[in-house]
């Protein structure tokens, strides 16, 4: 019996478009499940171009032209490296934009994580090597975070979309390598978790930016007209978003 072929849902490849004043080389990432947009981000890599899975080569190139002069002054930019973290006693690490030192104990029982005013205490067992203490540590930390984000990133979108007369089917908290937040075709709202370690302001700007998408699925005029009338300074937000996001390591 013939096999019914899967349908492709991602596709990756290589391409280089000539442009006034050079060639701009990008990585092209098509998805079945975006919808109408095409996304451009500076990555360490390289530039990163996401697009709807049949948007059409002459659609994306026009977008890459458009951009170019933005393309290239980000590729110019001096890159701040992000700190790599290793979880040792009175390492800095941050919490909703604030410096909290990570302390570190001895205590029988799994590792655990808890905010004692403005440090972050970690108690590890006793007798671990420093390989098994980092990975205690790490797990502990991060797990923390995990659960801090989960906790009050709803309650920012619960707040904002009550301010903005709308309403998401679903708030989603969890682990995204390339985006801050997304916003499904089924009303369903994802933010990662990593949120949680900027400022509020941040944080907020991102829950509006999502939520604006649940009326205008693009990031047309419509959209950004949306974003700025629930918060007026949403560039001088964005622009911090983008320059601390480059900073992060966890």
């Amino acid at each position: 019996m013939a096999r019914t072929a899967t349908p492709r849902t991602r596709t990756t490849e290589q391409r280089s478009l000539a442009c006034d004043g050079g060639a701009i080389t990008y990585r092209l990432v098509r998805s079945s499940r975006r919808r109408r947009t095409i996304e451009i981000t500076i990555e360490p890599d390289g530039v990163r171009v996401a697009a709807p899975m049949r948007t059409p080569n002459a659609e994306i190139e026009a977008t890459v032209r458009e951009r170019a002069t933005w393309i290239r002054r980000h590729l110019a930019a001096p890159r701040e490296i992000p700190r790599v973290a290793t979880y040792e006693d009175g390492e800095p690490l941050t919490f909703m934009g604030r410096a909290t030192p990570l302390l570190i104990s001895e205590r029988p029982g799994r590792a655990r994580a808890a905010l004692d005013f403005f440090n972050l205490r970690v108690s590890v067992p006793p007798r671990l090597d420093s390989e098994g203490r980092q990975a205690a540590v790490r797990a502990a930390v991060l797990g923390w975070y995990r659960a801090r984000a989960a906790e009050v990133i709803p309650l920012r979108v619960d707040a904002w979309a009550k301010a903005m007369g709308c309403q998401p089917s679903r708030v989603v908290v969890k682990e995204q390598k390339q985006r801050w937040g997304s916003c499904g075709p089924d009303g369903i709202l994802r933010f990662n978790w990593r949120l949680i370690l900027g400022a509020p302001a941040l944080l907020d700007y991102v829950v509006v930016h999502e939520l604006a998408h649940l009326w205008h699925p693009h990031h047309g005029p419509a959209f950004w007209r949306a974003v700025g009338q629930a918060m007026p300074d949403y560039r001088e937000r964005r622009t911090r978003l983008r320059e601390w996001g480059r900073t992060i390591a966890i």
